[in-house]
């Protein structure tokens, strides 16, 4: 892990971490890289750990925002719900992944739910304490990349749910998932993949079997997509 790797093995002796994490909680995450090692050691000592099993809710929509969510291990996907009752998922987040939006605002409270999709470490960071320890400009800078890509993530979510092609949409998405992967595969159920298109169940399952008959994709069992052919994939969805 380097010599920063090895000050924070040196730093965090004797402190009460998680196995799970290691203690290494503030490793890997944007908003923390680049934090003093001192501070990085302080917010793993203030950090909860808990394990939650799947379908249980980290948070539920409208619950006041207090602490970063660090996804050690796991899938959570963060969720809400229309008039109608109908789940619309804003993004599904993975391994590393943060939550953290609006803690820096009075009164914010969460616009959706976080719901875990497979049994999942979490690691929780309260406000305050990372007020405390965070007085570094790298954090400053991270916090503006970061927001930059939350906004950049939107504008390409909202322009995949305007194409109103379904295939299109779903190629689109497609790709959007897998090149947030560490592979070519993305991980998701179908009614997941719907609600995260808004798009029909028997719609979806119906053109990814058309995509896996023209050789752009190959289903593996019933949550497991992989993407064969990225760049017809992207023609579909460029154009519509």
């Amino acid at each position: 892990m380097g010599n920063i790797g090895e000050e924070l093995k040196r730093g965090i002796s004797g402190l009460n971490i998680c196995e799970e994490c290691g203690g290494f909680c503030t490793e890997n995450v944007p908003l923390m890289e680049g934090l003093p090692v001192n501070a990085q050691v302080s917010l793993m000592e203030h950090s909860i750990h808990e394990n939650l099993k799947k379908n249980s809710y980290l948070f539920r929509e409208g619950e006041p925002v207090d602490s970063i969510c660090i996804i050690r291990k796991g899938r959570v996907k963060l969720c809400r719900y229309d008039s109608l009752g109908r789940e619309q998922i804003v993004t599904i987040l993975a391994d590393h992944d943060i939550i953290w939006e609006g803690m820096f605002l009075d009164g914010s409270i969460y616009p959706y739910s976080a719901v875990c999709l497979t049994n999942a470490s979490i690691c929780l960071i309260h406000r305050d304490d990372f007020i405390k320890v965070v007085n570094d400009p790298h954090a400053a800078m991270n916090t503006i990349i970061l927001l930059s890509k939350k906004l950049h993530d939107a504008n390409e979510r909202n322009m995949l749910l305007s194409t109103k092609d379904p295939m299109a949409r779903l190629a689109g998405f497609l790709l959007y998932r897998v090149d947030r992967s560490i592979d070519d595969d993305v991980v998701l159920k179908l009614d997941d993949i719907a609600a995260s298109v808004s798009l029909r169940t028997e719609t979806v399952s119906r053109k990814l079997r058309e995509m896996e008959r023209e050789g752009l994709i190959e289903r593996l069992g019933h949550a497991r997509i992989r993407v064969l052919d990225r760049d017809s994939l992207k023609e579909i969805y460029v154009s519509q």
